[in-house]
């Protein structure tokens, strides 16, 4: 049973989520590029500007070390003081090795002050060099970042975002050169921020994802086709897509969810379309404990749905429940209906109450309305001429028929492989008498499945039974979440 329907919409869940995911990898993909071309450009930027200042510098040592080299050329040999001496002594002892190490490669009797100068300039060379050196180690951070991304998706565990920490080295210079060193990591620490961004950025987009509208719409386009070729009515279609864009479009979701997801979202959209249907047994127990007037049941639809089946399945279950039954030939147009009806009669050993044919099936309905008071009979099942939903005069009829009877329940009954024009008849036979509920028969044969939410969806009405079959026992009272889990089970 509406097999066909149940394997499309897998096939439709496969795909939309195949879609997404592979759109998503695109999106991915470019927005890669653009921050890969944007990190490159800013950093040859800052390596531009970094250049120029190494330059200036350069050249502003190189300025220094020429007038320290005139001073020299002017001061004799070994005349320097005492005192000059013991400074520049005091200030090399106060200084790290290596930074003493290659000012004493170049020392050729400078003065005091002059030593002090060369110092400073040796501490800028060694922080420069250790800042060339962090870029790398940043690099080096950003891609273990990367790797635990991977690590993450492949063990699929909710999280919590880590901290990035990219610790800075630690030196053992004086206060002035820390001073320094605190005014050159800016382009460490931009490296660092775009490190986490990436990072953290990559990881949300690993658990979740959003459907945009334009997805949506691209997804709902294959879903629409599969839903009108399973018999599903074109405004229930589009009713469909507005509860399911209303669920979907916007809404984070758990990508390892998804598939689970969108079948989820569909079954609570099919939920609220289809109308919860009470079971007939509790209506007429209900009303029989209020009432001694029989429970009056007038059956519609056209020739050939299985609507006198229907009736004596019906009486079979309420013979089952221990309710009294009699049954009305009010069908008096068709040639051989009243055999038909009188066959079901007998076999399940019920009263019958005809008139001949052409006889008002009014007049009918009201004779065995009123045998059923005269023998105490729980319920009346009237059965009435089939007709055409585009016929006035008949639908007139049926007008008179519901006037005189004042039924408690008017059924209506269709074949569930009639599709679109089960759907059409519903809605003439509703507007005219307002059913109450309906009977779809031959849903034992049934692979595609969309009349059942047409027809209750058009009408605002429940589907009571599916029959099932051709013996007296195959009548299926309908469960609306049975029958949504069995298109996803």
């Amino acid at each position: 049973m509406f097999g066909k329907l149940k394997e499309k919409l897998k096939g439709w869940v496969k795909s939309a989520k195949d879609k997404i995911t592979s759109g998503e990898e695109e999106e991915e993909i470019i927005e890669e590029v653009k921050k890969e071309k944007v990190t490159k450009t800013k950093k040859e930027e800052k390596k531009k500007v970094k250049e120029e200042e190494k330059k200036l510098k350069k050249e502003e040592k190189e300025k220094k070390k020429q007038e320290r080299k005139k001073k020299k050329e002017k001061v004799t040999p070994g005349i320097a003081t005492e005192t000059e001496d013991k400074d520049e002594a005091q200030i090399l002892s106060e200084q790290p090795a290596k930074v003493v190490a290659q000012v004493l490669e170049e020392k050729e009797g400078e003065t005091a002050k002059d030593v002090n100068e060369r110092i400073e300039d040796v501490k800028e060379e060694i922080i420069e060099k250790e800042e060339e050196e962090k870029p790398e180690k940043v690099k080096e951070k950003i891609k273990k970042a990367e790797e635990l991304i991977e690590e993450i998706k492949d063990k699929d565990e909710k999280i919590k975002e880590p901290p990035v920490k990219y610790d800075v080295a630690k030196h053992k210079y004086e206060p002035d050169l820390e001073r320094i060193k605190k005014e050159k990591p800016k382009i460490q620490e931009e490296e660092q921020e775009e490190g986490k961004k990436g990072f953290f950025a990559k990881l949300k987009s690993s658990f979740s994802y959003k459907i945009n509208k334009e997805e949506f719409d691209e997804l709902f386009d294959d879903l629409e086709m599969l839903l009108l070729e399973n018999n599903v009515a074109l405004e229930v279609v589009e009713d469909i897509k507005q509860g399911l864009s209303e669920r979907l479009i916007g809404r984070e979701i758990k990508k390892n969810n998804l598939e689970q997801e969108i079948i989820t979202e569909l079954k609570s959209t099919l939920n609220e379309l289809l109308i919860e249907p009470d079971d007939p047994l509790d209506i007429i127990k209900m009303k029989k404990q209020e009432s001694k007037d029989p429970f009056v049941i007038l059956f519609f639809g056209i020739n050939g749905t299985g609507k006198t089946t229907s009736i004596a399945k019906i009486t079979k279950l309420l013979q089952k429940n221990n309710f009294s039954v009699v049954l009305a030939a009010a069908d008096t147009f068709r040639a051989a209906s009243i055999e038909q009806i009188q066959e079901h009669a007998t076999r399940l050993k019920v009263p019958l109450i005809k008139h001949d044919y052409n006889a008002d099936p009014s007049a009918v309905a009201f004779d065995a309305i009123k045998y059923a008071k005269n023998h105490s009979i729980d319920v009346v099942l009237i059965d009435t001429a089939g007709r055409m939903h585009t016929k006035t005069n008949l639908l007139n009829e049926m007008e008179k028929i519901v006037r005189v009877t004042k039924p408690d329940l008017k059924i209506f009954v269709a074949e569930s492989i009639a599709g679109n024009d089960a759907t059409e008849q519903a809605r003439s036979f509703h507007d005219m008498i307002e059913i109450d509920g309906s009977i779809l028969s031959k849903a034992d044969i049934d692979e595609k499945g969309g009349t059942i939410v047409s027809v209750s969806h058009t009408t605002h009405k429940p589907i009571f039974y599916l029959g099932t079959g051709q013996n007296y026992e195959d009548l299926e009272l309908f469960d609306k979440q049975k029958f949504i889990e069995n298109l996803f089970g």
